[in-house]
């Protein structure tokens, strides 16, 4: 059974190849923040399945 994305939204991730943080989709699933499957890094095209999530943003 597939899991249902509670959340989808645009923030901020690590690339681990070019180590530039770039623009990506999260998925809010679950108690920790993932960047969404099948993404690529605009910059050097590497798979951001494994990258770190940065930044979420958030209204103050």
């Amino acid at each position: 059974m597939k899991a249902l994305t509670e959340n989808q939204l645009r923030g901020q991730a690590h690339c681990p190849i070019c180590t530039h943080t770039v623009p990506a989709n999260i998925d809010l699933r679950g108690k920790y923040p993932r960047v969404a499957r099948g993404q690529r890094c605009p910059r050097c095209s590497s798979s951001l399945d494994v990258a770190v999530v940065i930044q979420i943003p958030e209204a103050a």
